[in-house]
């Protein structure tokens, strides 16, 4: 798939009124810096959905403009959405926000980041009745798909290692949901990555909370998952400032986590047994085997496989 400037279709440019300037990437979606064709000093950002992310885009908007009417600085819409046929996306247009994330990723920025998710809690709170994201589920109903079993179990003829500590977590995480009463949970619509490349600062003040590709509605203490990433207590100690977890909220929080490691793995099995190159989940298995000082986890008791180190 092209990403550089020419890959935004001509009718798209035409239609917004805007020239790009660079392309700013994306995991999923991709983005790119652009101006207004009439105002040079007007920036945007042109964002391109594709695949399943196109039918969640109204969800993801909605949000957005709930909690732009919250105060909270999230981008805005600048024009009508633009489905293009011919290239099988969706073109949406926002404003761009200036400032930019803290890098470091100290520790004190770690609990302030934590305290800001607990405030954005607090306003995303009011979005329940928004229901789920189309093609989003549960925590709970990832590690209970059985298809996700049967997959892990496919795959253990070819990377047994690796195979059997997915299976050996998954089997954790659905005994872990089991145990507790979820009616006793609290559901909330989550931002999905509140990393710190979605956060940025303009002058030391909060300038954007960017990239709400997956939110969705989920437990609670599902949006440490990429937010705390299994060892990074700060956040959680930095959230318990501003709203004191319960003993349940602690129990939920590693199965959720562990859930969350095994979206896509499914499909990923299914692409590898019908001829992608197989891989051993190098990333999804470095982070089963953090452990937290600061929650009591049972180490896993099988040989531990050989993973590339990195966040």
């Amino acid at each position: 798939m092209l990403t550089d400037l020419e890959s935004i279709p001509q009718k798209c440019l035409e239609v917004m009124k805007i020239r790009p300037l660079r392309y700013l990437g994306g995991r999923v979606n991709r983005h790119w810096l652009v101006e207004s064709s009439e105002s040079s000093d007007r920036k945007l950002v042109l964002q391109a959905y594709c695949g399943e992310q196109i039918t969640g885009a109204a969800y993801e908007h909605e949000v957005l403009r709930r909690l732009h009417r919250l105060a909270w600085p999230v981008p805005e819409i600048v024009a009508p959405p633009t489905p293009l046929y011919e290239s099988g996306e969706l073109w949406v247009l926002f404003t761009f926000l200036p400032g930019s994330p803290k890098v470091e990723n100290k520790p004190e920025d770690r609990r302030a980041r934590g305290r800001l998710l607990a405030r954005l809690h607090q306003s995303t709170r009011t979005l329940v009745d928004l229901g789920q994201r189309p093609s989003f589920c549960m925590a709970d109903q990832v590690v209970n798909d059985p298809a996700l079993a049967d997959a892990i179990r496919d795959f253990e003829t070819v990377r047994p290692a690796e195979a059997h500590m997915m299976r050996w977590h998954l089997e954790k995480a659905i005994e872990g949901f089991t145990n507790v009463d979820r009616n006793k949970a609290d559901v909330l619509v989550l931002h999905g990555d509140f990393a710190p490349w979605n956060i940025l600062y303009n002058d030391s003040k909060l300038s954007g909370l960017i990239d709400f590709e997956a939110t969705h509605l989920n437990y609670r203490v599902s949006d440490f998952a990429l937010a705390w990433r299994g060892h990074q207590d700060e956040v959680i100690q930095g959230y318990e400032e501003e709203h004191p977890l319960s003993s349940f909220d602690r129990q939920m929080i590693i199965p959720c986590y562990w859930s969350w490691l095994f979206l896509g793995v499914k499909d990923e099995i299914g692409r590898i047994k019908n001829g992608a190159p197989i891989h051993g989940f190098d990333w999804q298995i470095r982070h089963f085997l953090m452990r937290s000082k600061f929650l009591n986890i049972m180490p896993y008791p099988g040989p531990k496989p050989i993973v590339i180190t990195g966040e």
